[in-house]
């Protein structure tokens, strides 16, 4: 399924598990989305903090900082980065608790690609959708 909108998603991709990491970063790559990986959440903040992404995805159950506390530390940085979680333990509990949080979606292990190659033609449309809105209101004379 070949991405909507030409426009460019950049992807954080947050696993302990590499062959993870690598299969999404080949398939989304392939799909034509700027992706960059971290195998843990102290990584991903570091890697937030010097580059600008629109899109992270996440596991939630890594060692150190779990993926729901990453989530909080993310929209604590920008209230505006589209979130999603993946996890092999998909407990209801997990999943209100990240949706609460303001994750996008939620997708359980083993991944289903199709499913993740639609939410993130949706989180590139809104990308898309509100990079203009910036840039129309940043480029319209101020009223005093």
């Amino acid at each position: 399924m070949k991405k909507t909108t030409n426009f460019e998603l950049s992807i954080l991709v947050v696993d302990d598990d590499e062959n993870i990491r690598m299969v999404l970063q080949q398939v989304l790559g392939k799909e034509g989305y700027h992706v960059s990986t971290a195998k843990s959440a102290e990584e991903a903040l570091t890697t937030l903090q010097r580059s600008f992404f629109h899109v992270v995805i996440t596991d939630i159950m890594m060692a150190e900082m779990s993926g729901v506390e990453l989530l909080q530390e993310i929209k604590e940085m920008n209230s505006l980065m589209q979130i999603f979680v993946m996890t092999s333990h998909g407990t209801l509990p997990n999943v209100i608790q990240c949706m609460q949080g303001g994750a996008y979606d939620f997708f359980e292990k083993p991944l289903i690609i199709e499913d993740i190659l639609i939410s993130f033609g949706e989180a590139a449309r809104r990308a898309n959708r509100w990079s203009s809105l910036y840039n129309r209101h940043s480029l319209s004379p101020q009223k005093k």
